[in-house]
């Protein structure tokens, strides 16, 4: 997938100021965005050469986007275009010895698409591909940073 640009504004539902986390929200959301930004360096690429993306993933996060970025380079396609995405951080624990925090997203795809490397003709998606769905994202944050660890698409549109 691609870095889902934001629709709403830095000020969303998720920091407002009479949440005491949402200096915690926004740091989530922050690692969020950033991790989808560097997802879409090496889809746009096939490569995650040259990427962040371990800086903000590990776990099921990243073996997901590393297996999607493979098989990107086996069928010789790149992407073109960016999703668009509504985070939420729904839950937040930082009383943990290591914080935890769940983000809830709507991914629009319907502006990103995949391209022959070669032709740079357009490759039809997928018949049934949904162009918006629901994804559940679960994270830990590792000393100062937070890392996306599980990434949970579900085949239903928001």
């Amino acid at each position: 997938m691609s870095t889902p640009t934001e629709s709403t504004p830095e000020s969303s539902k998720s920091s407002a100021p009479s949440d005491p986390q949402a200096a915690d929200k926004r740091d989530v959301l922050t690692a969020y965005r950033s991790y989808w930004r560097e997802q879409a360096k090496a889809y746009s690429k096939a490569s995650v050469k040259d990427t962040d993306l371990d800086k903000y993933a590990s776990a099921d996060a990243l073996g997901r986007a590393e297996g999607d970025v493979l098989s990107l380079q086996k069928a010789g396609v790149v992407t073109r275009g960016k999703p668009t995405s509504d985070p939420e951080v729904t839950r937040i624990d930082m009383d943990r010895q290591v914080p935890q925090a769940t983000i809830n997203d709507c991914i629009d795809v319907s502006k990103w698409i995949s391209v022959n490397r070669k032709t740079g003709k357009t490759v039809p998606p997928p018949r049934g591909q949904l162009k918006r769905y629901t994804t559940t994202i679960e994270a830990e944050k590792w000393g100062k940073q937070w890392m996306m660890l599980k990434v949970t698409s579900k085949a239903r549109t928001c």
